[in-house]
């Protein structure tokens, strides 16, 4: 274990330091405050940064994504093409088998469909990689934030209360992402376990959580986060909150020191909101990597960003398209490695039956494998993909083509390399 005093005595942490109780003590004040003000706690936490993201496109829309697409191309075909884009370099760099064969490797003749106006592709393997993956990732996430949105809902609206919390922890440049990655998972463990939190649960009829893992990187490193939302019966006040809050900062506080670091930040550590707008809520801890999850992903019009001086995971990934740096190369790797098998949003025990009645759970994988239907244009066979996926920006500018103009239009397209396809076909 890295112990962050060790490593840089010499330094004040930049925004983990504490700063005495009366910190501490002004953000329970804040947030009893804001439990009797409806609409100004959760609601805007979860607004924010979407307001923020409003105020302009990514960074990486003002880059030529590929020669396949065009200059006057709307938002949505520009995502297609920069996740597209993103799951090619996957192809050659990922250490992940699943994630390289993820949308190149055909489970038969490959279809090409059309469902509403939008095209895509069936008879191709999904990696299911909620945390790799740049293609199925949103696809997974909108469907999180669209389950969790719908039980908040319904939640608050039989006048029960939804809070939601941030949980962060010291971190330095250099710490390895799968060391502070456990340090934040077993911390969540051990404030929602024991005789106190018993009591407390009992108290203020908590009846579960929802915890959602997110990753950014920075100056000072890995930065891994928990968001989790609690489900409490009716409305326990301020008084209620109070002792929330000082639960979960007295107990957050001694397991991350427990653990050799600093202790957290007396107001970025723990933050405790009411969410008066718990759909909303929902889809902020289900938000992606590329875009906040809220209703139909394909739909959405802004990529995300890290916040100042911190990237996410696809914006590292995206640099290394873009410079070949092998050092941001290392980074996706130690990324890819320390994410992997873990669960990016965990229902504690027995909430999702409660909340969401005679629903079936799908895997991640189940969901990005599923198939959106439509109608089928046209088939791909085996020997032709592989002259699909061997030109840079093809498979993304054929969907673009059958959006545009339909069979024709995509065979117009293919003629240039000597392939051709069949009309329509079976499903695979």
């Amino acid at each position: 274990m890295i112990v962050s005093d060790a490593r840089r005595p010499a330094q004040a942490p930049r925004r983990n330091s504490p700063s005495g109780t009366t910190g501490a003590f002004s953000h329970v004040r804040r947030a009893a405050a804001a439990a009797q003000r409806p609409g100004r706690a959760c609601e805007a936490e979860a607004g924010a940064a979407a307001a923020a993201a409003e105020g302009g496109a990514s960074r990486h829309y003002a880059k030529n994504v590929s020669a396949w697409l065009p200059e006057d191309a709307d938002t949505r075909l520009t995502r297609r093409h920069v996740r597209y884009a993103q799951r090619g370099i996957l192809w050659r760099e990922s250490a992940l088998e699943r994630v390289r064969k993820c949308g190149r490797v055909p489970t038969g003749d490959v279809q090409v469909k059309v469902a509403g106006d939008v095209a895509h592709y069936a008879g191709l393997v999904t990696c299911g990689s909620v945390w790799s993956c740049p293609v199925c990732q949103p696809k997974i996430l909108n469907r999180r934030a669209e389950e969790i949105s719908r039980a908040a809902g319904r939640w608050h609206k039989r006048g029960n209360s939804v809070w939601l919390t941030t949980l962060t922890m010291p971190h330095d440049a250099g710490m390895p992402l799968a060391s502070l990655m456990q340090v934040i998972a077993g911390g969540f463990r051990a404030v929602i376990s024991g005789r106190p939190w018993l009591r407390l649960k009992k108290a203020l009829g908590i009846v579960g959580t929802i915890r959602s893992l997110e990753v950014t990187h920075g100056v000072n490193g890995w930065h891994p986060h928990l968001h989790t939302l609690t489900f409490l019966t009716g409305d326990p006040g301020a008084a209620g909150l109070v002792a929330f809050d000082g639960h979960m900062r007295a107990k957050w506080r001694r397991y991350v020191t427990g653990a050799g670091y600093r202790p957290p930040d007396d107001y970025h550590g723990v933050k405790v909101d009411v969410c008066t707008s718990a759909e909303e809520a929902g889809a902020y801890i289900a938000k992606t990597d590329s875009g906040r999850a809220v209703g139909n992903e394909l739909a959405r019009g802004d990529l995300k960003q890290g916040s100042t001086g911190h990237r996410t995971p696809l914006e590292i990934l995206d640099d290394f398209r873009w410079t070949g740096d092998r050092a941001d190369l290392a980074l996706w790797h130690e990324y890819e490695r320390a994410t992997y098998r873990h669960q990016r949003i965990t229902w504690s025990k027995g909430l999702r039956a409660l909340l969401l009645p005679g629903e079936d759970e799908q895997t991640d994988e189940q969901i990005a494998a599923e198939d959106v239907g439509g109608e089928a244009v046209a088939v791909i066979d085996k020997q032709a993909w592989r002259t699909v996926v061997s030109v840079p920006g093809l498979p993304a500018a054929l969907l673009d083509a059958v959006e545009r103009g339909g069979l024709p239009e995509l065979k117009a397209v293919l003629a240039r390399y000597g392939v051709d396809v069949i009309e329509g076909g079976p499903s695979p």
